[in-house]
Order: structure tokens, then sequence, then C-alpha cells
């Protein structure tokens, strides 16, 4: 659960992790509001919660949202590794971390013969007592392996240090941001972190892990909005989607998830995502107050609004 620190405390960001950041008072309240439609999620019925931000520039707005969605993620609770690798058979996927590494592969065998115990994937042997977190997977696309990404100072500030390598092993991954691939990259590329923090800065990649080719671990998906169509219907298993842009928000009604954020950025001329979102509350929805139902006061120069649709 993100600490209440996260709503108070001034974030800054940065291009580089060696560059002092730039504390904005808009930042914390962005990254708290993916948290505060986390929460309110996980208490609601059956109804979509559609929350719209009118913003002078898109920048940084949806993966900082995306940031406090991923932060607001429930930890899994993994058995000792030793128990789960007992109960799966030879050829099952899963997903190992070490002090290293994040890997996912087959299981091949366990040999509990040895002191402490050995088990066998990815092509090497491992000592099982150097597994700090372990879990069976339902389907694995390629077996990866890859550095374990190390929390900054956003991930302490919210605690997700205490459980860091069970959400490695088991990531929620139920969020998608739709927009235009290049500007969320260089969104990516950035820099968080709590003003006069000790802790080395989070960088946005790592706190979103966003799906691609040569992971081994991911928590969000991202999807092109110019190449949308070609993607539906979205995965089921998605909770949340950020639909940054007017492009993304022409699909809002193709939009199945129990959360959709939508990202409106003033600095283009065109109302026809704005028109599109005041129609559909118009018409199907029933408003929500965004400081009582959501806990969330938007930031100077930010318009936000809130309602539910049947889903």
């Amino acid at each position: 659960m993100v600490s209440p620190t996260c709503r108070r405390a001034r974030l800054a960001l940065s291009e580089s992790p060696g560059q002092r950041g730039r504390a904005k008072d808009w930042i914390g309240p962005m990254v708290a509001l993916g948290s505060r439609a986390a929460h309110h999620h996980r208490k609601a019925g059956d109804r979509q919660l559609v929350i719209a931000l009118s913003v002078p520039k898109r920048d940084f707005a949806a993966t900082l949202i995306g940031c406090g969605w991923v932060l607001a993620s429930k930890a899994p609770m993994l058995p000792d590794p030793l128990f789960t690798l007992k109960g799966i058979k030879p050829g099952q996927p899963l997903r190992a971390v070490n002090s290293r590494h994040v890997i996912t592969e087959t299981f091949s065998s366990l040999n509990e013969a040895t002191d402490p115990p050995q088990v066998q994937f990815a092509g090497s042997t491992w000592q099982v007592d150097g597994i700090r977190a372990l879990a069976a997977l339902a389907e694995l696309d390629t077996p990866e392996k890859e550095l374990r990404p190390e929390p900054g100072s956003i991930e302490h500030m919210a605690h997700l240090d205490l459980t860091w390598d069970a959400r490695l092993a088991l990531p929620a991954a139920d969020l998608a941001v739709i927009g235009t691939l290049k500007w969320l990259e260089q969104d990516l590329n950035a820099y968080l972190t709590k003003e006069n923090d000790t802790h080395r800065p989070s960088s946005i990649r790592s706190l979103l892990k966003p799906k691609t080719d040569k992971v081994a671990t991911w928590f969000t998906r991202l999807f092109s909005s110019a190449r949308l169509a070609d993607q539906l219907p979205l995965p089921k298993d998605l909770n949340a989607v950020i639909l940054d842009g007017n492009g993304a928000i022409s699909y809002l009604g193709e939009i199945e998830t129990p959360v959709a954020i939508c990202v409106l950025d003033r600095s283009v001329a065109d109302e026809t995502a704005a028109e599109l979102v005041t129609q559909l509350r118009n018409t199907h929805g029933e408003p929500l107050s965004l400081s009582d139902d959501l806990d969330w006061r938007p930031p100077q120069g930010v318009e936000a609004l809130a309602f539910t649709v049947a889903l």
C-alpha cells in the first residue's frame, strides 16, 4: 500500500540519476491519483470508474499516474521457494528471483538429497536457499534473464522494498498505457525521486516495467494509439487503462477495464476527446466526487472529473 506521505511529499523529476531533480507541486498529485484509483477499484462494484484530466501539457501525466497505480498494487503472498518447487512438475514455467537476476524458464528437476537442495532450470543448477522469490507461471512466451532491478527512492517511499522480490516474481501486471509510443518512451527515460531523499532516484521505466522483448518480468503493457484497432479487444487481465491524448481517448468506448483514466492535452487545439468524455458522462455516467470518493484534489492548472458507467 502506498504510504500517505506519497501524497504530501514533494517529488522531483530529472533526466538522469546523477542530475538534481526539479521538484514541482503537480508531480506528487499525479502519482497519488494512480494510487487513489487503485484503492477505489478494490472496493468498487461492477461499474467502470472513468477519470478525465485536462492538463496544460501531456508530458509525464500518464506515466506518473501509472507509477501511482503500480505503487498501490498489493504484494503477492508467495510460499517458500522450496515448497513451490516440491509441488511442480518438469516443464512447468516459473519465474525466479535471486540477488542478481530475474529469470523466467521451465522447471527441470529438484534435488533434495544435497545440502542445501538444488534446482535445475535455465540450463543451470541453482541452490534453492539462494532464491529469494519464486512463482509458478500459467504460461511462458520465451525464456528470459535480466538483471534484478533495485528499488529506488519512490519504491522505498511506498515501502515496496519490503516485498520487492515477491513483486518481481509475481507482479500484478494489470495496467496498460495507450498513447504515442515515442512520447511515452521519452517519459520512461526520466527519473523520479522524493525531494532531498538519500536513496537513489527511481527510473520511471523501472517503476512501470513495461512489457517488451528481453524482459523476464514486467508490470505494464504499452499500446500505440495509432495501431490500437489491431490490438482490440485488450487482454482481460487488465484492471486499468490510461489513455494518453486524443488518439487514445477516441477508443474510450472500447475499453472495458474497471478503471479508465483519460489525459486530455490542452496544448492541442482539438475538442473531440473532451466532447467524447462529456457525452459519455452525460448519457451513461453517474458522477463521483474526486475529493470525497477518491480523496484526491487536482493540482493547480489541472481540471478533472470522475464518474462511473456500467461495464
